[in-house]
């Protein structure tokens, strides 16, 4: 039986007393602490393995393969996980995820994106919202590696990674690229606080009362960047001068020439997943808060009318950009990830 994604009932949310409304929520996001006894714990609890991927133009992105040990293969399957814009397979809510997975006897997948991590080392080329390309390659990947067909493959992208996800699944859905021969095991996705709407979202980044976040994405947007130029002397160049002052700037100046867009407004249109979120055809969960200060709700409103039914999404009335964080500190989306896959598979 196909599960139903509007049959799903997500675990309630009470958010922190002391941290209401989406700066708080989005500033304060529960952090992965972890004692070092705790760790040691858990360490011996699961076999890890870092895997090579060969993706285009050269580069090569490396995914964590973290699985309960001893591994036999597991009808609940695997599950990918994409990081956000400045975060890698480390990141507090990707640690947090592989946890809760792994609790439930599912297979984790952490990948790297162009960049980020430990992929630094092997890529030329930066991340972006559209690098769905890279998102369908590790599924293949993961595909090849888990080879009963009977076993699904999941996948779950926050921010950034939410929009490379759908925009994956919607090219394939609409026809624009190729469906992999794998495809009837893919499923069910999430997208947590997804930018599906890049100029809708640079829009709002303008803003004079988002200020702080633009410093904190630009510098460290621009360490990594700088890492990167270092092996292509013929971009040297894009770091001359001031420092952009907001994302779109940096987005002009550094994401659209090193990403081979003509300019920003091109990246936007043409990187967006809301052209083809609509097409999506495996059951998909869209998570969203309506008090997001960075990716406007409204992106989502006018969605709901052009989605397919194995396509939901939810809209919290709080919870900020990928905060949540409930009465007692822990986050509510590591909750909703487990009980997902749980009563999915």
């Amino acid at each position: 039986m196909t599960f139903s994604v509007h049959r799903f009932e997500p675990p309630s949310f009470v958010p922190h007393r002391w941290r209401r409304g989406g700066h708080l929520q989005t500033l304060l996001a529960p952090r992965a602490t972890m004692g070092m006894i705790e760790w040691q714990k858990l360490s011996t609890q699961i076999k890890s393995e870092k895997h090579r991927l060969p993706v285009s133009e050269g580069d090569t992105l490396i995914l964590h393969d973290d699985m309960p040990a001893p591994w036999v293969e597991s009808p609940r399957g695997s599950v990918l996980l994409l990081h956000g814009i400045c975060g890698c397979h480390a990141a507090d809510y990707m640690v947090r995820f592989t946890r809760r997975l792994l609790a439930i006897g599912v297979r984790v997948f952490r990948l790297d994106m162009r960049g980020c991590g430990e992929s630094v080392a092997f890529c030329r080329g930066i991340t972006h919202a559209g690098r769905s390309d890279d998102v369908l390659a590790a599924i293949e990947f993961i595909a090849s590696l888990t080879s009963d067909r009977g076993t699904p493959i999941g996948a779950v992208g926050t921010s950034l990674g939410g929009n490379q996800l759908l925009r994956a699944a919607g090219r394939v859905g609409a026809g624009l690229d190729a469906r992999p021969s794998y495809w009837d095991r893919v499923g069910p996705i999430v997208a947590i606080a997804p930018p599906i709407d890049l100029q809708a979202c640079s829009d709002r980044m303008e803003a004079w009362s988002l200020r702080f976040y633009n410093h904190y994405f630009i510098t460290q947007l621009l360490r990594r960047a700088k890492s990167t130029l270092q092996m292509r002397e013929e971009l040297g160049g894009l770091l001359d001068g001031r420092a952009p002052k907001t994302l779109r700037e940096f987005d002009r100046r550094i994401t659209a020439p090193m990403a081979g867009f003509a300019d920003e407004r091109s990246y936007y249109a043409e990187s967006s997943a809301h052209s083809v979120v609509e097409q999506i055809d495996v059951p998909a969960l869209i998570v969203t808060a309506a008090d997001d200060p960075l990716v406007p709700v409204d992106s989502f409103v006018a969605l709901r009318e052009r989605l397919r039914e194995s396509t939901r999404v939810l809209t919290m009335p709080t919870g900020g950009h990928h905060g949540y964080t409930q009465l007692d500190g822990t986050a509510w989306t590591d909750e909703l990830i487990a009980k997902f896959y749980d009563a999915a598979w």
